[in-house]
């Protein structure tokens, strides 16, 4: 065999181990065998391979969107969306924000608590860390805790609570917006608590809050539940203070209003 051949041989190879390795990973094993392949012209192989390559891609497209949905995102953010510095979130070290988006805490299951005032980025930081994670294979769910409180009272109603609960319990990362502006029931709060505690050291949840958490805590139904909340949101949890930023939704409005006005000047001239 001369070095074409060689190489011509090598090359079918390569070919035949990536289609083999995708009808392994798509768990048709009747198909993954080397030997149906042997003999076959380059060119049938090549085309094979690619239409392997674009159906992966089209399935992993398609779990991906069918996994937003389920975790309650409308459309994937991606980090380069978010913009940060030390001028940004004075309060914050970057390189705090860099180790959230790098979904680590994710993967050591510790929690995340964002807090600062409406319109500084919060909502945005924690979907891009679903996301993410998402990507990365981890199951999520993204809920305001309005939603959850009003959920709960729901599921209790309809005599699915036991169920509503553990699908909180079991999803690898909870995000819970705005958990300052949810106010609980006595039975609603007993079965928050119930969420955050079997997480506890197990889950990583996420938690964004414009007001103050403790004080949140303080007017729980339960006073020891609300005490003990503070512990499992704060034990080993990374802490990211957006107090002090520029509201981004009203700069990009005034952006907006500024191109309008000159749009306008330009036209009357």
């Amino acid at each position: 065999m001369n070095l074409k051949q060689e190489s011509a041989a090598e090359d079918s190879a390569a070919v035949i181990e990536s289609i083999v390795s995708q009808f392994q990973t798509m768990n048709l094993p009747r198909l993954a065998d080397q030997a149906i392949y042997l003999g076959m012209p380059m060119s049938n192989l090549e085309n094979l391979r690619q239409t392997l390559n674009s159906q992966r891609y089209d399935d992993e497209k398609r779990r991906f969107a069918s996994r937003l949905k389920y975790a309650g995102i409308a459309k994937e953010r991606v980090a380069d969306a978010f913009k940060w510095g030390k001028d940004t979130y004075p309060l914050t070290e970057p390189s705090v924000i860099e180790y959230a988006l790098s979904i680590e805490f994710v993967k050591q299951q510790k929690n995340l608590i964002v807090a600062g005032p409406p319109g500084v980025g919060k909502s945005m930081l924690a979907t891009i860390i679903v996301c993410k994670a998402i990507r990365a294979g981890f199951s999520a769910k993204y809920k305001t805790a309005h939603n959850i409180a009003m959920e709960l009272r729901e599921a209790r109603i309809e005599n699915s609570l036991s169920k509503y609960v553990r699908k909180l319990q079991s999803c690898d990362l909870l995000v819970i917006e705005d958990v300052t502006f949810a106010t609980f029931d006595a039975k609603a709060a007993q079965s928050f608590f119930s969420v955050i505690d079997d997480r506890y050291g197990r889950k990583t949840t996420v938690i964004t809050s414009n007001g103050s958490i403790n004080e949140w805590a303080g007017n729980f139904p339960d006073k020891r539940m609300g005490s003990a909340l503070l512990g499992r949101f704060y034990e080993e949890a990374l802490l990211i203070n957006m107090n002090g930023a520029e509201d981004m939704r009203l700069k990009r409005a005034k952006g907006v209003l500024e191109n309008i006005g000159r749009s306008t000047n330009n036209t009357s001239a």
